[in-house]
């Protein structure tokens, strides 16, 4: 009767493990996402936006002081900048998870935003040469 109850008991413990190394077999092939998957579609517009910032800094770099260089020629830069960044987050956001990359992209917005600011302020007559140059590398930096 002993040696019946431990071999019960044996089987059911073999059948327990079988049954857990079963759940976690599943459970190990199911797939976890804590970030959204990567999108090349996203990486390539970050990728134009981040030139295009480029050649307009190392525009306003090379025509300081001019007219050129002033605000009020230069509006449909941050125009577009703008669109460019609405038309990547809107992308990022249909994606699930994807909060990091809408938190940079809202980064990137900011930043832009700043750099409108600050060109409305430094390109006036009289305050390029003391500000406009220095401003110019530390957002550059960013």
């Amino acid at each position: 009767m002993k040696n019946k109850e431990h071999r019960l008991k044996f089987v059911s413990f073999i059948l327990c493990i079988i049954s857990l190394l079963y759940v976690l077999s599943i459970i190990g092939c199911a797939n976890i996402r804590l970030i959204a998957d990567y999108d090349e579609q996203i990486d390539t517009s970050i990728t134009s936006f981040q030139r295009k910032v480029e050649a307009f800094l190392t525009y306003l770099e090379r025509n300081a002081g001019k007219d050129e260089a002033k605000y009020e020629n230069n509006t449909k830069f941050y125009d577009e900048a703008m669109v460019d960044l609405s038309a990547i987050r809107v992308r990022a956001a249909a994606n699930p998870k994807n909060e990091i990359t809408i938190k940079q992209i809202d980064l990137l917005y900011e930043n832009i935003s700043n750099l409108e600011k600050l060109h409305k302020w430094v390109f006036l007559p009289n305050r390029y040469s003391q500000y406009a140059q220095p401003l110019i590398q530390l957002v550059q930096l960013f």
